[in-house]
């Protein structure tokens, strides 16, 4: 899997598939379990030598792929979920401007138990990620925003989105070509989604 496996597009999955799993969280919908673990471990793979280790179980990333798709061709499923992917990728961009932030982010990652519970992640979100002055503001149901457990488990999830807006960054994925880059990606991504499907049945 891992010679036919798109790094690239499947990071940008990735900041999709936090995104959508953000909107869940905070409107109470069910998240799925497998994926929410895979958008969690990636925040811990910043020692990484190979991309494999990023996506250990490609097929995690699905719901990723295909909400990705839809974007793409100009069907996003949710308009919420479109708007938390894409400042997902600004504040990557801003973090790469950002060297001191950087630098506290990796300590916090660092000093993070093998097993990080999700009020951990978080605070790691906080001491890095929210000082670049540019927040996502999330919706959703305001009972559910104001649980502890809610609002951490969404900036647990917002770190994994900002690693693979990185990640994505760092194969060569830019904002502007979501536009006028749109046609190719969109080939890329059906491309992966056909590979996901005939392998992972």
């Amino acid at each position: 899997m891992d010679d036919l496996t798109d790094y690239n597009s499947l990071s940008l999955a990735g900041v999709v598939l936090a995104a959508d799993l953000v909107h869940a969280a905070a409107h109470g919908r069910h998240q799925d379990a497998a994926a929410t673990a895979a958008v969690k471990a990636a925040i811990t793979s910043h020692h990484a030598e190979q991309l494999r280790e990023v996506f250990p179980q490609v097929g995690d990333f699905r719901a990723g792929v295909k909400a990705t798709l839809a974007a793409l061709q100009g069907k996003p499923e949710n308009p919420e979920v479109l708007r938390y992917a894409l400042q997902l990728i600004e504040l990557a961009s801003l973090l790469k401007r950002s060297p001191a932030v950087i630098e506290r982010l990796g300590k916090e990652l660092d000093q993070l138990p093998q097993t990080p519970t999700d009020d951990e992640f978080a605070r790691a979100y906080q001491a890095s990620i929210s000082t670049l002055g540019k927040r996502i503001q999330v919706t959703g149901n305001p009972a559910l925003l104001q649980q502890d457990e809610t609002a951490n488990n969404i900036r647990a999830l917002l770190l994994g989105g900002v690693r693979f807006a990185w990640l994505w960054q760092q194969l060569g994925g830019r904002r502007w070509h979501l536009v006028l880059k749109r046609k190719q990606l969109l080939r890329a991504m059906e491309a992966l989604n056909t590979i996901l499907q005939s392998t992972l049945h």
